[in-house]
């Protein structure tokens, strides 16, 4: 408390309003393959619009379900965490070169100062279009300039405001020379296959450009250029030096083209390069057709400062990204990538480095060093990305490793151990392997942060081999589960998959999750996710196997815990059971009583967090009973619990545990069971009996 030394008015302003925060307990975290997007990373999607533009095609990728069950679940929740598992050993990007060289450059000497000369231009860009405005023969008249310095002004914008043309108009470049007396023309676009033609009613004298940025006299200095001027060709790069590569692994980033019913269709990554005037050039990329990304480049910078050079624009790498799409690096001449590339400028001085340029007639400059460079016009394609998923849907060692990650580098299904993610359920969809499945019911009993849900593997003919498989004796599997943080669902689930248009089985616990999910948003988490008032599910058209009455016993009986998905004749197909895994009979042998607790101690954990660090006195346990006791009286309200007590007092701070610097609070809770066997008893009595009332 402060100390006040004089008389005065004080105001002290004291908190005590803190509740407990609500808890989310509809997110899904799901991990599986996918043909992009990022991968070992725990990605937050919010619709399958997004799921789709992020991880790819759900035909795209061979070896499990991730992608479908997401968008399952997607269907009752806003919200899950997607794991892209990546196998290293044969996953790549897709990449591709974009071919980038010298424009067609003229330089004009001779020129006399305060001097008016008419040039005559004609060009064309590298696939042979005329790129000047108003036709061939375009006119400019130039009038030469001196400055207060004597050295002359031949800036493009000085040729820009006599010519009265817009710059992205401009079919060449002026450049300024080395002084009054010279002055470059230089065409837009880049490309062997592009020319610049100038010639001139004066007399000056030029120099072209080769591919190695020489300048070659042509003429006499001092002589006048004839009718019909001087074309020159430019030059660009054999194969390529800018390398583009997808900025993660895998085929989506494929770019190719799909003719349908309803038009065509894009796909994959593509790259287009779009000349301005200048040194300037727009570079696009293109996502699925559409234009996602725009960069303005160009290959000049100054020295100790990032300009539009590429390299800057681009970047290269993971951890220092500017595109979500792409990285990219230059290749020398050997075709290997230097990524510390970076000449500080390569528009009127020569580059350094080398590569190899080719020209309008086929001859190949080795280790050239152009100067006036633009990557060349055109839509350039990605191609060669692999997934690195299952191929054939066959569970190799390297595939395994990919979905079973790493805790120490949080990988594959670690990804999903973080507490900020508020992950409340999960699967691995179509994965029936059981050391994946049992790393991920490991997991979710290490966390206690999710439910893991299960299932056996397709094509289990009869209940008895799904009892075994769950019991650890056959059908690939030789440990039973027993868990209360797992739930196991069976059988599988006949869907019409739009993407092949075709039937398949889906995973049930993809379904589980959805419904897990719905039941969230029509009542709450404590409430059983099964019956005809929750459990029903709509867009399944069929069970792998029909199960009765006999078979439903057998599956859900005391020592077995394989939750039955059942198809009534006239209510159709329904989730019909709610177990955990755990074999002791609790109440946290069903679900809704589990995902209860879940909530609870996420709740408990987040309200709490604040008094860490406070006094170990009563005044802060009478704070955390007035936390807690409101949140679950909430709960009771609402029929997840029918009494309970929170205890924060002397009887459990004991004097030992408060010189340990621990604080200790008992909640008991009686959780509300969930009618499952409803008995009627009927009676028949005679005549003579009284039934009162």
């Amino acid at each position: 408390m402060p100390t006040y030394s004089s008389p005065g008015n004080y105001v002290i302003e004291k908190d005590f309003s803190e509740y407990a925060p609500a808890v989310n307990s509809s997110i899904a975290g799901i991990v599986g393959f996918a043909s992009k997007g990022p991968a070992n990373k725990a990605t937050l999607i919010t619709s399958p619009a997004q799921l789709i533009r992020t991880f790819g095609e759900t035909d795209q990728v061979v070896g499990g379900q991730g992608l479908l069950a997401a968008l399952e679940i997607l269907a009752r929740t806003n919200s899950i965490y997607f794991v892209r598992a990546e196998n290293g050993t044969t996953a790549t990007e897709a990449s591709g070169l974009v071919s980038w060289g010298a424009c067609p450059a003229l330089q004009v000497s001779g020129l006399t100062p305060n001097t008016e000369i008419n040039f005559y231009f004609s060009s064309t860009d590298e696939t042979g279009t005329s790129n000047t405005p108003g036709g061939d023969g375009y006119k400019l008249n130039l009038t030469t300039t001196s400055t207060a310095d004597g050295t002359g002004d031949l800036a493009a914008d000085v040729l820009a405001a006599q010519a009265g043309i817009e710059t992205v108009d401009w079919p060449w470049t002026a450049v300024s020379g080395f002084d009054m007396s010279s002055v470059y023309f230089v065409n837009t676009h880049a490309g062997k296959d592009a020319y610049l033609q100038v010639s001139s009613d004066g007399g000056f004298g030029t120099n072209a450009f080769n591919a190695s940025g020489d300048a070659t006299p042509t003429v006499d200095p001092v002589s006048a250029v004839k009718a019909g001027g001087y074309t020159v060709s430019g030059v660009n790069q054999d194969g390529g030096v800018y390398f583009v590569e997808s900025l993660y692994n895998g085929a989506g980033y494929n770019a190719s083209t799909t003719t349908t019913a309803q038009g065509v269709v894009n796909y994959g990554i593509k790259v287009k390069v779009d000349s301005r005037a200048g040194k300037y050039f727009n570079f696009e990329v293109l996502n699925e057709g559409v234009a996602a990304e725009a960069f303005e480049m160009n290959f000049e910078q100054s020295a100790g400062v990032k300009g539009y050079f590429p390299e800057d624009v681009v970047n290269i790498g993971l951890t220092d990204n500017v595109s979500e799409y792409i990285k990219a690096s230059f290749k020398d001449s050997a075709g290997a990538t230097d990524n510390a590339w970076t000449p500080p400028t390569l528009w009127t001085s020569k580059m350094t480095g080398g590569v190899n340029l080719e020209d309008s007639g086929g001859d190949l400059y080795r280790d050239a060093n152009p100067r006036f460079v633009k990557m060349v016009d055109g839509t350039y394609s990605l191609s060669g990305g692999v997934n690195g998923d299952t191929a054939g849907g066959a569970i190799t060692g390297d595939v395994r490793s990919a979905l079973l990650g790493s805790p120490a580098t949080k990988t594959g299904i670690h990804a999903l151990d973080d507490d900020s993610l508020n992950i409340s359920m999960a699967a691995v969809p179509g994965i029936t392997e059981q050391q994946v499945q049992n790393e991920l019911i490991t997991l979710a009993e290490n966390s206690q942060n999710f439910l893991a849900v299960v299932a056996p593997p397709e094509g289990l003919t009869t209940p008895q081999k799904a009892i075994n498989w769950h019991n650890g004796q056959g059908d690939g599997r030789t440990a039973s589960i027993n868990s209360s943080y797992a739930a196991i669902y069976w059988p599988w689930l006949k869907v019409f998959d739009v993407a092949t248009a075709t039937d398949i089985y889906l995973d049930p616990a993809a379904y589980a999750i959805s419904v897990m999910c719905h039941t969230d948003a029509v009542s709450d988490p404590w409430f059983a996710p099964a019956g005809l008032t929750r459990g029903r599910l709509t867009k399944p058209t069929d069970v792998e196997v029909i199960l009765n009455q006999g078979d439903r016993d057998s599956l859900y009986q005391p020592g077995n815990a394989v939750n039955p998905i059942a198809k009534f004749a006239q209510d159709g197909i329904c989730i019909w059971g709610q177990r955990t895994a755990q074999r002791t009979p609790s109440a946290l042998d069903r679900v809704n009583v589990r995902r209860m607790m879940i909530q609870i101690r996420k709740m408990i954990l987040a309200a709490t967090r604040q008094i860490v660090f406070e006094p170990n006195d009563p005044l802060t346990w009478n704070r955390v009973v007035n936390l807690l006791q409101p949140a679950i009286d909430e709960i009771r309200r609402r029929r997840g619990i029918t009494e309970f007590r929170v205890i924060c007092d002397d009887t459990t701070n004991t004097p030992l545990r408060i010189d340990r610097n621990e604080m200790w609070c008992r909640v008991l809770i009686k959780p509300t069971k969930t009618a499952e066997v409803l008995v009627f008893e009927l009676n028949l009595t005679n005549q003579s009996a009284n039934l009162g009332g």
